[in-house]
């Protein structure tokens, strides 16, 4: 095999991954935080037990009178 044949599955993986690398690195850069391709080293945001639970409380969407309704009518 000759050089070409050896490097060339090399260069066709690292192309697409340094291509991410460097738009990513020349994002943070310019001066982008928390948007960026690759996921940064940090911490992730706390929030409160109080806040917790209320993103997870939801309303039904529709009630038991109205699917007796939509079936009725159909």
């Amino acid at each position: 095999m000759n050089a070409v044949q050896v490097v060339a599955p090399y260069a066709a993986v690292a192309a697409p991954i340094l291509v991410v690398v460097a738009v990513n690195a020349w994002l943070w850069l310019a001066g982008e935080r928390g948007t960026l391709l690759l996921p940064a080293l940090g911490g992730w945001p706390a929030i409160g037990l109080e806040e917790a639970h209320a993103l997870h409380e939801a309303q039904p969407l529709a009630t038991a009178e109205a699917y007796e309704e939509l079936r009725l009518a159909a």
